[in-house]
């Protein structure tokens, strides 16, 4: 346990407030404690998380992408008013190649602006979130699907797993799965690859990953194509679990999602994070979101101290990062 908390001091700081707060939830609603309740949270983290994963991996890298909920909006929307168009009623996989493949192309985009131009991340990314929105609304128009086609129906009536707590019913998608594949997925890349590490130094200096010889201009077009890819599955998966695709889905969310993965540890300068972190930042604020309406605070409220409950853990997070950094100046000068 002490090894743990020496290796993950953020991650054990989140364990603690994720008790902490659910302690403070269940004591005035104990309904909070209902596998339904539980179950609940982990639906509502599914799309989130997808995003939250591999946007981790930009972030690590020392960019960071305000474009993915964009690219998941495009990928689903056009994906559903194709589908709808030519009544298609093939194998469901065609359709989910054809919305990560929108995904890739629009994440290839993005990475070829950053390394091509040598623009910051930041700036290149807020730039195609509006032309690959608007674009859309212009071309396509925005009028909401309401009907899936059927292959995608089929998919969205499937459950993985039913909770029942008293007269209470949570339904858990196939999505979910789709989720701890990418979890499980962006894991290995980070933790069992040459990528991996690379992805990790170039966050850390990129100026030293570029004379050791990495190649850091493709692994950068990597990271935002492999960013394009998961958004274009979680934009389709999102309209499975709605059963409808309405184009201002999604939108505005990328700075909360941002903040999940923040609040996880990932560093926001690069060169730091951990799918455990990531995870844990997106449970505690998905509790948060879900579960404060147990305890009576209206929903004009919830923003609020979602944003506070951030502000707190993040600031944590720097503080953490603030004392080890003093930690070591000493040792450095002392080596000079």
């Amino acid at each position: 346990m002490r090894n743990f908390y020496k290796k993950n001091k953020q991650e054990t700081y989140l364990i603690l407030t994720i008790i902490f707060i659910g302690l403070l939830i269940g004591i005035k609603n104990p309904v909070f404690f209902t596998a339904s309740n539980f179950a609940g949270i982990l639906r509502n983290l599914i799309i989130d998380g997808m995003m939250a994963y591999a946007i981790m991996l930009g972030i690590i890298i020392g960019g960071i992408d305000v474009s993915f909920p964009a690219i998941a909006v495009c990928s689903m929307y056009i994906t559903n008013r194709f589908a709808q168009s030519v009544d298609y009623s093939g194998p469901v996989i065609l359709l989910f190649l054809m919305a990560m493949g929108i995904g890739l192309l629009l994440g290839l985009i993005n990475g070829f602006l950053i390394t091509k131009f040598k623009l910051p991340a930041f700036v290149v990314t807020l730039g195609t979130s509006s032309a690959f929105y608007g674009l859309l609304i212009s071309v396509l128009g925005g009028s909401q699907v309401n009907r899936l086609v059927e292959p995608l129906e089929r998919v969205s009536k499937f459950r993985l797993w039913v909770v029942t707590s008293g007269s209470s019913q949570t339904i858990i998608p196939i999505t979910f799965i789709f989720m701890l594949v990418i979890m499980a997925l962006t894991w290995f890349i980070l933790n069992k690859t040459m990528l991996g590490r690379m992805i990790y130094a170039i966050g850390g200096d990129r100026t030293a990953a570029e004379r050791v010889g990495f190649p850091v201009n493709k692994i950068i077009i990597f990271v935002y194509a492999y960013i394009g890819l998961i958004s274009g599955l979680a934009g389709l998966s999102h309209s499975i679990q709605t059963r409808c695709c309405i184009p201002t889905d999604l939108m505005g969310g990328e700075m909360t999602i941002i903040a999940m993965v923040v609040l996880g540890g990932t560093k926001i300068s690069g060169g730091r994070g951990t799918v455990l972190g990531t995870f844990l930042g997106l449970f505690l604020i998905t509790m948060v979101k879900s579960c404060l309406i147990l305890v009576g605070i209206p929903s004009t409220w919830q923003t609020l101290v979602i944003g506070i409950v951030i502000v707190i853990g993040t600031g944590i997070s720097s503080y953490q990062v603030l004392k080890d950094q003093r930690k070591i100046a000493p040792v450095l000068e002392n080596d000079e």
